[in-house]
């Protein structure tokens, strides 16, 4: 067994289960009920909401610190019709949130959808006096009743040790997304943890064969070292000697010696065996760390590209313009690969590859970035 670094969670901030959770208050401007049975996601209520344009639901908290979070998420529900155009803002003390300040989603009907955002993209990460937030229709949006449930802020993950078998080396991957922002291309993380494999085999390698190199110009295991290890009275032992031992005593010392080789090649063998398990442990925790720094550089640039979206659907941008804006921030991105330590260049390397796999779509028409009237 080895220890190795790998990825937990804090504890998320419930917001909405069955009822308001942990200080939160209803502080509502709309026709509501917190008790809601007919469209529940789980347990036995939810949310409901009869709202026209920039109506919502306005869930308020006294001011408090954002950063163990990194994302607000919930399920939602159009109701009968659905088509609803629902926009996020979360609130800084007493102020109202920007105007240019949210996360847009329209609903399915009669279906639930989870909803997660970011929130960076609602300029409240890291932040020590969040008030809470609201959830509501966008000017023109089709009204009717809507459903929530389920809602919470989640907590960021971070790295702890946890102990894992070394000869069981579990597959590099990923299943965590933000809304509206694909994974990484799985040959992506497949290339960047080969070279590191690679790498770490060589120098693997080389520490062996300075090892064994070492153990040999010792001279470990001949008849030279095992001779330097006896006694000096018995290394003297020969003709004209002096010592008192029978005449054939060098000969029984010699067969003792060749005894001994067998034992000194055993005890040589398992320290070339402890090695070998020594680097397999340090190629696992390796590869842990690797993969640790990975996940956070790919979810790092997944929250980014998001942030980006979000800002060109609320500028209800052109295509050309859609994609004068990618060609931009992909130059930004490249400028500080050569600026930034070797963490940080993973990660806008992440971002990077992100960025042109959109811009790439919005010329050939495959991708379109959300509309909202």
């Amino acid at each position: 067994m080895a220890l190795a670094a790998k990825t937990f969670a804090q504890t998320a901030l419930p917001v909405y289960d069955d009822g308001l959770q942990n200080g939160f208050e209803d502080w509502y401007w709309v026709s509501h009920s917190l008790v809601s049975t007919a469209a529940v996601h789980s347990g036995t209520y939810a949310i409901s909401v009869n709202a026209t344009n920039w109506q919502g639901l306005y869930l308020h908290h006294r001011a408090f610190e954002t950063s163990p979070y990194d994302s607000l998420s919930f399920w939602a529900n159009g109701g009968t019709n659905g088509g609803q155009r629902l926009q996020v803002q979360a609130l800084l003390g007493n102020a109202n949130p920007p105007a240019d300040v949210y996360y847009r989603f329209t609903l399915l009907p009669a279906t639930w959808q989870q909803i997660t955002v970011p929130l960076a993209s609602l300029d409240v990460a890291d932040r020590t006096n969040c008030t809470g937030f609201w959830i509501q229709l966008t000017a023109n949006s089709p009204g009717g009743t809507f459903y929530v449930d389920d809602i919470q802020f989640n907590a960021k993950p971070v790295a702890t040790t946890a102990a894992v078998n070394t000869n069981t080396v579990p597959s590099i991957t990923n299943s965590t997304a933000v809304a509206g922002s694909p994974l990484l291309a799985e040959g992506t993380n497949l290339s960047v943890m080969g070279w590191c494999i690679a790498g770490a085999l060589i120098v693997i390698s080389i520490l062996l064969a300075w090892l064994i190199v070492m153990l040999l110009r010792s001279g470990l295991g001949t008849s030279k070292a095992f001779r330097s290890a006896l006694p000096p009275a018995v290394r003297q032992i020969g003709p004209g000697s002096e010592t008192g031992l029978a005449p054939d005593a060098p000969l029984r010392l010699l067969g003792a010696e060749t005894m001994a080789d067998p034992q000194v090649q055993a005890l040589r063998e398992k320290m070339v065996a402890e090695l070998t398990e020594f680097a397999k442990q340090s190629l696992v925790q390796g590869l842990y760390s690797q993969r640790s720094k990975l996940i956070e550089a790919q979810q790092k640039a997944q929250q980014e590209l998001a942030v980006l979206e979000a800002r060109l659907a609320s500028l209800h941008l052109p295509l050309q313009e859609r994609i004068r804006a990618y060609e931009a921030r992909i130059a930004e991105l490249e400028k500080q690969l050569g600026t930034r330590d070797e963490e940080m260049r993973e990660m806008i390397r992440a971002t990077l590859l992100l960025v042109r796999e959109r811009l790439e779509q919005e010329r050939t028409g495959e991708f379109d970035v959300p509309r909202f009237s």
